[in-house]
């Protein structure tokens, strides 16, 4: 990294992936942030500057420090080896230290317990937080664990649906169900044959015997509130039947008008996009937490959908980023789908779902990220908002933006202000637009928040 660019990291403070040191006081404490860094998003460590972000330097012996900072990194289990750098700046020796990012298979503790950055903030988890930390790091997952079923707990023909959608009809012809599943990887054997959680999933007679937890509850009710209800059904079934059956509850139960095309043909229409309904009923399928007891519920108001899994962010996944990072909690779960047809672009659906809300002249789907659950919520208000395809798509001061971005590397809600001459309000709702659509990402959060460009749409 450049003097210049370490620069621009310092002036903007503090940040999910930045944290600044004025001096080195505790091998463990720099132990516990080295840890917290590779266990999330990886970052960086700068010694020699205050919170303030004023420049003190460092005033030990350069080479005992940059000891010390790789011993710490070594108290790590398993070790970790930073990029120690040293800078000058305004006279003074200020050093960087860069964390990068665990592979997705390896997490790392210090003394025992996981440290993850969140926010701003350093957590320490143990026991049951542990166990969650695993879970969100996708070590343990849900879908990969052996269940306790058998081959005669599956429904051949499922699985003969299943092969046609690969274009291998044959197969079971000339092999065994069993042979199936250990080259799909939906079983082990090790002696016995362990059947996969996900195998039961898509593929159990009665999944619900062993999940109980895979239930969606729909209801539609009378008004915008949740009180007298008009009509619901219960789902338990495996995972592909559980999407089709909820879509079919919705269109059966969404207002719709008959439009007449300029072939004289007629033609329904929801007043909901049936796409993005889809998206949002495979994406609590694909990715809640199975490990959670409680089950996907699916209301219709009059003015509204509402769609809730269990299940929040990933543990150290800040809000800011979401929708920039495609996360798998289901690994198996998710090929399944995608072989089914389900699941389209890698990281794209929020952009999908927001045009198509768009062309429908309602307005843009409504995120929300909770504790325990994640929710989407559809609104039928209309909206005059309009769809962004493609870089032609975004207005002047966004595109001068990004060609900021391009050379400046990062920029700031006031810069973007001072930029295009306008307000807070319009720069925060241009920005805003910018994350949406994939353009920026997000660095940081509250008054240390900058923007970059999303290397997708680089």
């Amino acid at each position: 990294m450049e003097t210049g660019q370490l620069l621009e990291v310092i002036e903007s403070g503090e940040t999910q992936e930045v944290e600044l040191k004025q001096s080195f006081h505790s091998s463990q404490d720099l132990s516990k942030l080295i840890c917290g860094f590779a266990n999330t998003q990886g970052g960086m460590i700068i010694i020699g500057v205050n919170t303030k972000r004023t420049i003190i330097g460092v005033k030990e012996d350069v080479d005992e420090l940059q000891q010390k900072i790789s011993a710490s990194a070594q108290a790590v289990s398993p070790p970790l080896v930073p990029d120690i750098q040293v800078h000058r700046i305004e006279g003074k020796k200020v050093i960087a230290i860069v964390v990068q990012k665990a592979i997705d298979s390896i997490f790392h503790t210090f003394h025992g317990a996981i440290y993850v950055k969140v926010g701003s903030t350093l957590k320490k988890f143990e026991g049951n937080q542990l166990v969650d930390f695993l879970r969100n790091k996708q070590i343990l997952c849900f879908d990969e664990i052996s269940s306790d079923a058998t081959i005669d707990d599956l429904d051949i023909e499922k699985i003969k649906e299943y092969l046609q959608t690969r274009n291998q009809e044959e197969f079971l012809k000339q092999n065994s169900v069993e042979n199936f599943l250990l080259n799909s990887k939906l079983a082990a054997k090790n002696g016995n044959l362990k059947i996969k959680n996900a195998t039961v999933l898509f593929f159990g007679k009665e999944p619900e015997k062993f999940f109980p937890q895979i239930e969606i509850k729909l209801a539609q009710f009378d008004g915008v509130e949740p009180v007298k209800i008009i009509s619901h059904q219960l789902i338990q079934s495996d995972s592909v039947s559980s999407i089709e059956k909820s879509l079919s509850f919705l269109k059966k139960n969404l207002s719709k008008s008959i439009q007449i095309t300029d072939k004289a043909k007629r033609h329904e229409k929801y007043e909901y996009p049936l796409e993005v309904i889809r998206e949002a009923i495979v994406n609590a399928v694909a990715h809640r937490d199975y490990f959670s007891k409680d089950s996907i519920q699916i209301y219709l108001f009059t003015n509204r959908i509402e769609i809730t899994s269990p299940g929040s962010l990933p543990t150290g996944l800040p809000k800011e980023l979401f929708g920039t990072l495609s996360v798998r909690r289901n690994p198996i779960v998710y090929h399944l789908l995608r072989d089914y047809g389900y699941v389209e672009g890698l990281g794209s659906g929020v952009p999908r779902m927001i045009n198509a809300m768009r062309n429908h002249g309602l307005r843009d789907p409504e995120f929300g990220i909770y504790e325990r659950f994640f929710r989407i919520v559809l609104h039928n208000e209309q909206s005059k908002q309009k769809p962004i395809e493609e870089y032609a798509d975004l207005n002047e001061r966004q595109k001068k933006c990004i060609e900021f971005l391009k050379k400046y590397k990062s920029i700031k809600t006031k810069k973007y202000e001072e930029l295009n001459n306008t307000s807070f309000g319009t720069a925060i709702a241009e920005i805003t637009e910018l994350l949406k659509f994939k353009y920026l990402k997000k660095v940081g959060s509250f008054r240390g928040a900058y923007y970059v460009l999303n290397e997708e749409k680089k």
